[in-house]
């Protein structure tokens, strides 16, 4: 599959954009002007115009067709790649879309991150836990990371670690195999006119789900079937605060989630699943 992806650059689209390349997918972009990600995307090896009036898009889609036209959410419907990519007949979609199709092509298991807040920290928190462990994980978070890229694919992964964003209703695109839910306050009203449409999204967002965690506060939003309710932090973890630890008890409750499920992770220690995590991100 062929993909071209409009705001390369953008911290979203660059993490998918490097996920894609190193699934196996043939990969170009543009953007408005070089950046960090830009130049790391380069690096990999990613052919980047910062030329969007349509040309670099046509003169590639000449050499070989593209099948999928990526475009972030801030691009306008008359942006003239979109535009091009509509009347050259080629799929046109926002990131998730295709995040969901590679997880699909991979048959890798979900593990999604949701909640209105702490949605970054326990992402980094669960991949880089999985790689203290020796775990081989693809993700995307939807920041820079100290201890590695925003995101990337591993091909002996099992898993793959997503922070998912209900803006956009984005994160009903996935149907994954473990949920955790770092928090439900209401918040983006562009999206959702009304708190009880917002709480319908992450019910939605639940009823997809084959695992949901939650904390007890938020647990009545959800299916008591394929519910954990957590009710206090752990006090075991050494880490300041209380959000923080809340983080912490999500990722190790994951972690015993993926370690019994069928197929799941056998090294994962039982008795001692997690001394320790460190803020080292």
């Amino acid at each position: 599959m062929r993909i071209y992806f409009s705001g390369i650059g953008g911290v979203a689209i660059g993490p998918l954009s490097r996920i894609a390349l190193e699934a196996g997918y043939d990969v170009c972009g543009s953007d408005k002007s070089p950046s960090l990600i830009t130049n790391e995307l380069e690096s990999a090896g990613i052919p980047i115009s910062f030329d969007q009036s349509g040309a670099f898009l046509q003169s590639e889609h000449n050499k070989s067709p593209f099948d999928w036209f990526i475009y972030t959410a801030a691009l306008p419907e008359n942006h003239p790649e979109l535009v091009l990519a509509r009347k050259l007949g080629i799929k046109t979609s926002k990131r998730d879309e295709l995040l969901a199709q590679i997880i699909a092509d991979k048959n890798l298991k979900l593990i999604a991150v949701a909640g209105t807040h702490g949605k970054t920290t326990t992402t980094s928190m669960l991949v880089w836990t999985m790689e203290q462990l020796q775990i081989p994980v693809s993700y995307s978070v939807g920041s820079t990371l100290s201890f590695g890229p925003s995101g990337t694919f591993d091909k002996n992964s099992q898993f793959f670690v997503y922070e998912c964003d209900e803006f956009d209703r984005n994160f009903l695109h996935f149907s994954p195999e473990i949920s955790l839910i770092t928090s439900v306050d209401y918040d983006h009203p562009d999206t959702y006119p009304t708190k009880e449409s917002y709480l319908d999204a992450f019910r939605e967002f639940g009823e997809k789900s084959k695992k949901v965690i939650a904390w007890q506060e938020n647990s009545a939003i959800f299916d008591e079937k394929n519910l954990t309710i957590l009710h206090d932090s752990n006090k075991n973890i050494t880490l300041p605060g209380e959000h923080n630890r809340k983080n912490a008890t999500l990722v190790i409750e994951a972690l015993k989630n993926m370690r019994s499920g069928r197929g799941g992770v056998r090294n994962i220690p039982s008795n001692k699943l997690l001394p320790r995590i460190r803020t080292t991100f």
